[in-house]
């Protein structure tokens, strides 16, 4: 591996599957909107998509999605009437690059048509991290070889694909578009949403010969340069794109084509050129490496020694970035981000236990807009915990804009196609302990008061009392019990007392009451406040205190086992040995009811709670723990979510070598599609828990309210780690060498 910076492929894979899964892969974005890394000609069954933050239409059953935009990387090259296609003609050479340093895709392909011309074309395409409304691509063509030596009429067609939906859901009608002297514009809005999109389009060459054509049309309105291109020559021209939503503000279409103008003419003048023709790619990619070299210089980490892991971990790095809006609170990072279909832009946990450590550790700006997001849904999830009868705040286990749950109640599952009920959303609770668990975090890690006071606490006290509520008074055995849920393990539903649930339900309200105390000394009035908002009397104070000391954990007191949950040990083992080589997981091969008979799990449930906890659990109840839980985990095929998580805990009871391994898994889920759904999307909370296999597992970093420490674990050929994260406001390096 060369450049520990770039993502590249030599030849192009006509398989449907992996040319689905590297346009996820070769992904461009900026947090306001991603690109899927399809062809700017085009490909048989490919699937584009520009997905905007929070820009969502109706669907049936499950509410909504991000609506797939009118595809605006469109380019059609003809030479003398001959379409240049990948799936025509003949394919000399190809090769394609992501430079994750500078978001910049390249690709450069050698064609030769049917008639026996021979091209080489040249794209590069950003998504601007220095404007978020931008999007580029500059085009070259060149005459490798005609017939007789000949000049070739040369055409390229720029456009705006109005005909692109999720793939049989088309979201957008058009309302209007034109053209001024400069600029191709085309205005949408979504159908049951009615958010309105205006976009607009400038393609411009420096080659004074070309004639440039604005043609209209509804669905694939086009920018036409037409000329002839001699044996040698290249013609090179530049599509600038602008975006802006109505969630940006009354007049889209007005904001869009003022900026757009305002770039082109300001750079006309500093060239003494014209709008009509100038060029501005240099100058705007200069200010997009200039953003995400800010951006490196904040979140990167460095391995030597081991290059497949370094550029794993950086494009993961990547990937947390260009889903997430850097200032708007309304949405926050959805399980595929923006880069595929899957999920439809649904936010799970996913967001706050895997993804929100790195923002609070690198970039706590957007971890706190990414808490706020919980914070102004609160008003939803109070509706919620009141339908089923209980107090305070109940979260949604997926949820969009409004807050609302989003589960649908049923899906065909992808391994078996059975049609399966969806619980998730009425008995998957522990979302809601991972969001106060995740604002206690941050709090802690930043020491953000402000944010507490505001905010923090009651979102804290308000989670605390859905679980005072949902907690069951057992008389008999002097505690309380919580039944009838979904731990993390969905493979096991309708369980009692999930241990994963009651303990982090227990800390859930340990924090609130810490947190209401600390305001009445810090804020005396707002504690007031928000003691009279929740009805906090004496009385319901003292039942949330009995709760959290008394609230069943059911774990062996001599040993330290914890059981997942209420007869998770009576159920029988499985032989995994008969299944070596398998490619589906252990729900898909037995069928959902089968499953839930054995001792098999879908994902990390105890140990992804002793992870959380690591810093207040002792080094014993880790290690039997793990030593039980990690051999019946289904690492391969159950969820993306866990295997760069069991790092974290593998490093600290000293088995490097296993960590290692599943930090590979989720280093490199989508580079090498190694589930098979990367065309669906990323793996995007896989994202976070590979930063944290890193941060937090081999480099052992620790933070406590006095400062940090570290404790490195090594992997065979790492010699050195470095990185840095803010602790209370302060920037602290680390860098750590073997």
């Amino acid at each position: 591996m060369g450049n520990l910076w770039q993502i590249s492929e030599e030849s192009l894979s006509t398989n449907l599957k992996q040319m689905q899964s590297q346009e996820t892969v070769f992904t461009v974005g900026n947090g306001y909107f991603c690109t899927r890394g399809t062809f700017e000609e085009g490909y048989p069954h490919g699937t584009p998509a520009t997905l905007l933050f929070g820009v969502f239409d109706a669907i049936p059953i499950a509410k909504e999605e991000l609506a797939n935009a009118p595809d605006w990387v469109g380019i059609q090259l003809f030479v003398n009437g001959e379409r240049f296609r990948l799936d025509k003609g003949k394919l000399l050479s190809y090769t394609r690059t992501l430079d994750i340093q500078t978001g910049l895709l390249i690709r450069t392909v050698q064609w030769e048509s049917p008639s026996g011309i021979k091209v080489r074309i040249n794209s590069e395409r950003f998504a601007s991290l220095a404007d978020e409304h931008l999007g580029m691509i500059r085009y070259s063509v060149t005459l490798d070889e005609a017939p007789k030596d000949q000049a070739v009429d040369v055409s390229l067609r720029a456009n705006f694909n109005a005909a692109r939906g999720n793939y049989d859901v088309m979201h957008w009608d058009t309302l209007d578009q034109g053209h001024t002297s400069d600029l191709l514009w085309l205005e949408s809005r979504t159908k049951k949403t009615q958010v309105t999109l205006a976009q607009s389009m400038s393609f411009n060459s420096g080659d004074s010969e070309l004639r440039k054509e604005f043609v209209d049309g509804d669905t694939e309105p086009s920018i036409r340069l037409t000329g002839s291109l001699a044996p040698g020559a290249t013609i090179t021209a530049e599509k600038v794109v602008m975006m802006y939503t109505s969630r940006d503000g009354d007049e889209p279409l007005q904001a869009t084509l003022d900026h757009h103008q305002k770039l082109l003419h300001t750079a006309a003048e500093a060239t003494a050129g014209s709008a009509h023709t100038v060029l501005v790619f240099d100058d705007q990619f200069q200010q997009q490496k200039a953003a995400w070299e800010q951006y490196w210089q904040q979140a990167d980490v460095v391995i030597e020694g081991d290059n497949k892991a370094q550029v794993g971990v950086r494009y993961n790095i990547y990937q947390l970035r260009i889903n997430v809006s850097a200032h708007d609170s309304r949405y926050s990072i959805a399980a595929k981000g923006m880069t595929g279909f899957g999920y439809r832009g649904h936010v799970f946990h996913d967001t706050e236990i895997f993804m929100l450590p790195f923002f609070t550790y690198v970039l706590p700006d957007i971890a706190r807009d990414l808490l706020l997001y919980r914070y102004h849904l609160l008003a939803a999830a109070r509706k919620k915990a009141a339908s089923n009868g209980y107090d305070g705040a109940q979260f949604p286990w997926e949820s969009t804009l409004n807050g609302e749950e989003t589960t649908p109640p049923s899906i065909v599952h992808p391994e078996t196609g059975e049609v399966m009920p969806v619980l998730n959303g009425f008995i998957e609770l522990h979302i809601t302990s991972s969001i106060a668990y995740a604002t206690w975090e941050y709090w802690r890690v930043t020491g953000d008061d402000a944010f507490m006071r505001d905010y923090g606490a009651e979102l804290l006290l308000s989670t605390a009392l859905f679980w005072d509520s949902r907690a069951e008074k057992n008389e008999h055995h002097h505690n309380y019990t919580i039944s009838d849920v979904i731990g993390p393990d969905e493979w096991h539903e309708h369980v009692n007392n999930n241990a994963h649930t009651n303990i982090m339900a227990k800390r859930n309200i340990q924090t609130a009451l810490s947190t209401l105390k600390w305001l009445k000394t810090a804020a005396p009035a707002k504690a007031n406040a928000l003691t009279e908002q929740l009805n906090l009397t004496d009385e319901r104070l003292m039942h949330m205190q009995d709760v959290q000391e008394h609230l069943y954990v059911p774990q062996d007191a001599h040993t330290g086992l914890i059981e997942q949950f209420d007869g998770f040990f009576k159920l029988p083992t499985f032989d995994q040995s008969k299944y070596k080589g398998r490619k589906d997981s252990y729900q898909g091969i037995l069928g959902i009811s089968e499953v839930q008979k054995y001792q098999l799990i879908k994902q990390a449930d105890v140990l992804m709670m002793l992870t959380m906890l690591r810093q207040e659990t002792d080094e014993n109840t880790k290690k039997v723990n793990w030593d039980y839980y990690f051999p019946i985990t289904d690492h391969d095929y159950g969820s993306s979510l866990t295997p760069a998580l069991h790092a974290i805990l593998g490093n600290e009871l000293g088995h490097t070598e296993e960590a290692y391994r599943m930090f590979m898994k989720g280093a490199l889920v989508d580079i090498e599609n190694l589930r098979g759904n990367t065309p669906e999307g990323i793996h995007a909370a896989c994202s976070g828990a590979v930063w944290q296999a890193v941060v937090f597992g081999f480099a052992g970093l620790r933070v406590t309210e006095t400062g940090y420490s570290t404790e490195p674990h090594w992997p065979d050929n790492w010699q050195r780690l470095a990185f840095q994260f803010k602790h209370k406001g302060e920037t602290v390096k680390v860098d750590l060498h073997r």
